[in-house]
């Protein structure tokens, strides 16, 4: 796909790591990953159910992106091409972009239950995903075929644990397990949104 490759070599021959956006999108590429760790750690003090089911969305997502790569596998573009790497590279699958489809999945996922807290973290994830390929780790291709994999995913979980009532049944459980153990327990960490 030459279309993939000039779009690529557009934005990776424009990125630099000096000017503030260059810094800023170099951070992205390699600190996204602990966003949005801290991130689901943080909605288990605001809103518990937002944390299990990102939790579960980016288990699952990267567990499949994981998986399609034994069925495709495609290089980096440092491995094929001459590019402009900003950040240190190892040789392993571009496709599709674990990064790009985790970021999604917590987006899509924290979306799907909260617009108002959703929109921002898929600003994010888009910031997640075109540093990839600003920093000369992936293809377009590779990126978007993430996102749209934790989209996918995260809207088909959403439905599967909402039908099955999954946060209140395994609410339920933990509820009583504490009363058997002697141990107060209410939801007063679950923020309404």
């Amino acid at each position: 796909m030459e279309w993939d490759y000039l779009l690529f070599k557009a934005i990776n021959d424009a990125a630099n790591n000096e000017s503030v956006l260059g810094k800023l999108l170099v951070h992205a590429a390699d600190w996204g990953d602990y966003f949005f760790f801290f991130s689901l750690l943080l909605m288990v003090l605001v809103n518990r159910k937002m944390a299990i089911y990102g939790m579960i969305a980016v288990g699952v997502t990267v567990m499949i992106s994981r998986g399609m790569s034994v069925f495709y596998y495609r290089d980096r573009p440092f491995a094929v091409h001459d590019v402009n790497m900003l950040l240190p590279h190892i040789e392993s699958n571009s496709f599709p972009s674990d990064h790009a489809a985790a970021a999604f999945a917590i987006a899509i996922m924290f979306y799907l239950l909260s617009r108002r807290i959703g929109i921002p973290f898929i600003g994010f994830a888009a910031v997640v995903a075109y540093s990839r390929i600003w920093v000369g780790k992936h293809y377009p291709t590779d990126v978007l075929a993430g996102a749209l994999l934790g989209l996918a995913i995260s809207i088909a979980l959403y439905r599967l644990l909402e039908k099955f009532l999954v946060y209140e049944r395994c609410g339920s459980l933990l509820n009583q397990l504490a009363k058997k153990r002697g141990v107060k327990s209410d939801n007063a960490g679950d923020m309404k949104m």
